[in-house]
């Protein structure tokens, strides 16, 4: 609660924090006695350095900060710092999922640019000027030049946030180009025009390799992105499931595996604190977890889908007869604890409302008969 994820979206920006930079790192704030969690300081991920401190009890873990500078250097214990990692779990690296998308996505700019400067720069209309300098000395037929070229010269840039392309700083651009050339011998100005010569960079079929190479990259399925062909469209049933969409699936359990050390570790501190015995209980931290919503129909649909086929399997068993063809070969009860996948628990809950569903129809027998009694006893008298 102290991370305030239920009042706001700070857990979507820490996520996505995660994501591009690759690691998060907080320090756990205590009470005066260290008995409660009262809040969290998000710290510099790369101002930290996890090591050993060798101590009479045992080796333990701890997180050096700022070495480099004697004044803000500190040595924080392993219980103060959550320090998550995209690369390595728990440990420093600079590897991010944002990361192995920069050369994908550069590389598709870079191609888009250049189609769309070269459609700019072959829908404008080039005139060439010859200028005849006449006896002007080298030195001032430069000048001259020089000062030609400053009005003529256009600086071409695009945004690539925003996508706005601006000449000479404005948002506008002529339609056509003029270009002028100084010409010592003769009197008379020549124009004329320039053909747009060089490779045609009109098609945008090369564009779709480093596209598929963005998308490969970002792990996403490729199928969500055709929606040409029907791409993004959420099947019901799990035969829309294709092996794409399953590793897709990991791939997030993984991240939110990473993640849920934000939430976890202080819980699980705060735990041991009000209740000291389950400081070395492994069992019990094993068992701790978070169970996150799913959006993914598909694993519970294919769950299903799998459900129904073992019905059907553990049917066909259990009509197997011995060779009296009265007596079944197979035991029900091992059956649905082979083939089904029950859980102990499972299996217990399943026989609780067997006996609940029961104990209301006894019920309900037993009221009858006693109607029927009272019945009988009203017609006697009579």
């Amino acid at each position: 609660i102290y991370f305030h994820f239920n009042d706001d979206i700070s857990a979507w920006h820490y996520f996505k924090q995660f994501l591009i930079e690759g690691f998060l790192a907080f320090e756990i704030i205590y009470n005066s006695e260290g008995t409660k969690i009262v809040g969290f300081k998000e710290l510099d991920a790369l101002s930290l350095r996890p090591d050993i401190e060798k101590t009479e009890s045992g080796n333990k873990k701890i997180w050096m900060q700022y070495e480099q500078n004697p004044g803000l250097k500190r040595k924080l214990y392993d219980s103060q710092v959550i320090y998550i990692s995209y690369a390595k779990g728990s440990y420093k690296n600079r590897v991010s999922y944002a990361e192995r998308l920069i050369r994908s996505f550069n590389l598709l700019r870079i191609m888009e640019n250049t189609r769309v400067i070269w459609n700019l720069m072959n829908s404008t209309y080039r005139m060439k000027m010859v200028v005849p300098i006449g006896s002007k000395s080298p030195q001032k037929a430069k000048e001259s030049l020089a000062e030609l070229m400053s009005i003529y010269k256009e600086e071409i840039i695009i945004d690539n946030d925003s996508g706005e392309l601006r000449v000479n700083g404005r948002p506008s651009m002529q339609f056509y180009k003029n270009y002028m050339f100084p010409r010592k011998d003769g009197e008379q100005i020549d124009i004329e025009t320039i053909a747009a010569e060089g490779p045609d960079l009109s098609d945008t079929s090369p564009l779709k390799y480093f596209y598929d190479k963005l998308k490969l990259d970002s792990k996403i399925p490729a199928s969500r992105f055709e929606r040409e062909s029907g791409g993004g469209q959420v099947y019901i049933s799990a035969e829309g499931l294709d092996r794409e969409e399953v590793r897709f699936f990991k791939f997030i359990n993984r991240l939110r595996s990473i993640f849920q050390e934000i939430i976890w570790k202080p819980l699980y501190l705060q735990i041991c604190l009000d209740y000291p015995e389950l400081k070395d209980d492994e069992l019990f931290r094993g068992n701790l977890g978070i169970i996150f919503n799913k959006d993914n129909i598909f694993e519970e649909r294919k769950e299903q889908e799998l459900m129904m086929k073992r019905m059907e399997f553990v049917m066909s068993l259990k009509d197997y007869m011995q060779d009296d063809q009265v007596t079944p070969y197979f035991s029900s009860t091992w059956l649905i604890e082979k083939f089904l996948k029950l859980t102990p628990d499972e299996m217990k809950q399943n026989m609780e409302y067997i006996k609940r569903k029961k104990g209301i129809e006894d019920e309900v027998d037993k009221d009858d008969e006693d109607n029927a009694k009272k019945a009988v006893n009203s017609l006697t008298m009579l």
